[in-house]
């Protein structure tokens, strides 16, 4: 729901606020203590367990469509308009659940999320554009904060986007470039031309 409404806030032009960065990555805490504390509270009784994890709107929401007291309604409705402006405030900072999901996430045995050594330094593109802000400053992804939405990595292979790959692509094209250029002078392409002189001649 919360994704829904930011992205008709955008189709609308709506302007988007972000966090600064020192802010964002100290609020990703909270749900972890959110987690913390409700954990020790079911230790001590499940049924005020279940009451304080209310903090997690979705029953007020979605299973009971805001048919609640005015407190439940008023919070809910507080994240959604957050939602607004801000793109999944809730599952960055608030969220129990993802908390609980991510602390298996540092127990990993691939590190499959690919960066070119020039991430973070000096290119920003990928950070820039992660809606969660999952990647650091330096260019490192912090897999515990990341939703594996895998834009970052259709961003690696761009050969149109990411620099490292646009230059690659560049020298590609100024070879190809070159050696067209040598053939249609009538001058032998390098490459043809060396592999005619590794070949093995004839006794």
């Amino acid at each position: 729901m919360q994704e829904l409404i930011n992205e008709v806030s955008r189709k609308l032009r709506v302007p988007q606020y972000e966090l600064p960065w020192a802010v964002h990555e100290r609020l990703w805490s909270i749900k972890y203590l959110i987690l913390l504390g409700l954990f020790g509270i079911s230790l001590h009784s499940m049924a005020s367990a279940e009451i304080y994890a209310e903090v997690e709107p979705f029953k007020t929401a979605v299973t009971m469509r805001f048919q609640r007291e005015w407190g439940f309604v008023l919070y809910a409705g507080i994240l959604l308009a957050i939602s607004v402006v801000n793109r999944k405030f809730f599952c960055r900072y608030l969220c129990p659940l993802g908390a609980g999901l991510a602390i298996p996430a540092r127990i990993r045995l691939f590190d499959w999320l690919k960066r070119h050594k020039e991430c973070g330094s000096p290119c920003q593109i990928c950070a820039n554009e992660c809606e969660v802000k999952a990647i650091h400053p330096d260019g490192r992804i912090n897999a515990n904060e990341c939703h594996y939405c895998l834009d970052c990595q259709v961003t690696y292979w761009n050969d149109r986007k990411c620099p490292p790959m646009v230059a690659r692509r560049k020298r590609r094209e100024k070879a190809a470039t070159i050696s067209l250029a040598r053939l249609g002078n009538g001058l032998p392409d390098t490459q043809a031309e060396q592999k005619t002189s590794q070949a093995p001649t004839g006794p």
